[in-house]
C-alpha cells in the first residue's frame, strides 16, 4: 500500500498548488493597487445632427473675357496666375482689316467735308442771286437741299468711322476689373470668334463654397444657417460661415442640391477647385459623450477606463464620433451612465482600485 499512499500525497499537493495559483490570479485581477483619480459620468445628451456635404471652392466673383470680333490672335499679354489691374491689356487680335476700313472711313469723311464745303459755297452764291431776283426760289431750294444732303453725308461718314473705332476696341481686350488670371484659353495664332472665352479673371479675396446636399436633408437647410467648412488639403483651414443660398433645383445627374457659402481669403491660399467639406447642422439626436481627456489612445484603438461597482478600473474599447464642445461622442461601447476616469496620478492597470 505504500505506493498508493504516495500517489494520494502527490495528488493532494498538486491540487493545493493549483488552488494557490487560482487564488493568486484572482488577487491580481481584483486586488490591484490603489490609484487616486479624477472621474466623471458619461452622459446622454441631445447632440446636433450634422450632415457633411462635399463640394469645392470657387471665386466669389469671376469674369469670362471674350471678344465680339473674329480675327487671329496677335498677342497674349498675360499668363495664368498673373494679377492684373482694371484696364491692363489682356489679348490683342489682328486689326489689319479694320485698319484698312478705318482709312476708308477717314477718306470718306474728307470727301464728305469737301462736298459739304462746295455745297455751302453754292448756297451762299444762290442766296445772293435770289436777293437780286436773278434765280428763282425753286433753284435756291434745290441747292439748299444739296447742302443738307452733303451735311448728312458727312455725318454718315463720321458714324462709319465711329463704328470702325468701336470694332477696333474689341480687338485690344483689356481687363474689366482687378483680379487674378485663372485660365488662359488662347495662344498667338489662334482664331478668336465672337463669344469665345479667351481669359478667365477671378477676384480671390472672397471665395464661394458650393457643397452638394442630398434631397433628404436639403429641406431643413436655410439661408443664414451656420456651417463649418474644412479645406482638408491645407493645414488649419477650417472656417465658420453662414449659408448664403440654397439652390432650389436639383443637379440632374446626382439628384443633390447646391448649398453656397462665402468665406474670406485675405492671404490668397485658397484656390479655385480645392476640395472642401461643409458640415451642416440639421437637428438633434441622442448621443453619449465623455470628457475628451478621458479617452485613451493606443495606436488605432480608442478606449476609456470605466470604474465598476467595487471601484475597480476596467479598460473599455469604444468607437468615437464628433467632438461636442470639450467632450467627445462615443458611438459604441458605453450606455451613457458609466463612471469614467478623466485623469490619474499614475498610469492605471486592469483591476486597479480608483480612489477619488
Amino acid at each position: 500500500m505504500p505506493g498508493r499512499a504516495a500517489r494520494d500525497g502527490r495528488l493532494r499537493r498538486s491540487a493545493a498548488g493549483l488552488a494557490g495559483c487560482g487564488s493568486g490570479g484572482d488577487a491580481a485581477a481584483t486586488g490591484g493597487k490603489e490609484v487616486r483619480a479624477e472621474t466623471a459620468r458619461a452622459a446622454r445628451i441631445a447632440a446636433p445632427r450634422v450632415v457633411t456635404a462635399s463640394g469645392s471652392l470657387e471665386a466669389a466673383n469671376s469674369a469670362m473675357v471674350s471678344t465680339r470680333m473674329m480675327g487671329w490672335v496677335k498677342r497674349v499679354h498675360v499668363d495664368a496666375g498673373q494679377r492684373v489691374a482694371k484696364g491692363d491689356p489682356l489679348v490683342s487680335i489682328d486689326d489689319t482689316d479694320l485698319r484698312a476700313k478705318k482709312a476708308q472711313a477717314e477718306a470718306g469723311i474728307a470727301e464728305a467735308k469737301a462736298v459739304l464745303a462746295n455745297a455751302e459755297t453754292m448756297v451762299g452764291r444762290f442766296e445772293r442771286l435770289y436777293a437780286e431776283d436773278s434765280v428763282s426760289k425753286a433753284q435756291l431750294d434745290e441747292v439748299t437741299t444739296g447742302r443738307d444732303r452733303a451735311a448728312a453725308g458727312l455725318e454718315m461718314a463720321k458714324a462709319a468711322l465711329r463704328e470702325v473705332n468701336v470694332h477696333l476696341g474689341y480687338l485690344d481686350i483689356v481687363a474689366p476689373t482687378d483680379g487674378l488670371v485663372a485660365r488662359r484659353m488662347v495662344d498667338p495664332g489662334d482664331m478668336a470668334n465672337p463669344g469665345m472665352p479667351l481669359i478667365t479673371l477671378e477676384k480671390t479675396e472672397h471665395m464661394k463654397v458650393v457643397a452638394h446636399v442630398g434631397e433628404r436633408d436639403v429641406a431643413v437647410v436655410t439661408a443664414g444657417d451656420s456651417v463649418t467648412i474644412d479645406v482638408s488639403s491645407l493645414p488649419g483651414a477650417v472656417y465658420t460661415a453662414a449659408v448664403d443660398r440654397v439652390v432650389p433645383t436639383a443637379n440632374p445627374g446626382s439628384r443633390t442640391y447646391d448649398v453656397e457659402a462665402h468665406i474670406d481669403n485675405p492671404d490668397g491660399r485658397l484656390k479655385s477647385g480645392m476640395f472642401a467639406r461643409m458640415s451642416i447642422p440639421v437637428g438633434t439626436r441622442s448621443a453619449v459623450v465623455v470628457p475628451e481627456p478621458a479617452v485613451i489612445r493606443r495606436g488605432q484603438l480608442t478606449g476609456v477606463w470605466v470604474v465598476g461597482d467595487q471601484g475597480r478600473a476596467s479598460l473599455r474599447w469604444v468607437r468615437l464620433g464628433r467632438a461636442v464642445g470639450d467632450q467627445v461622442e462615443v458611438l459604441s461601447g458605453l450606455e451613457g451612465d458609466e463612471t469614467v476616469v478623466v485623469s490619474a496620478t499614475v498610469p492605471l492597470a486592469e483591476g486597479d482600485k480608483v480612489v477619488r
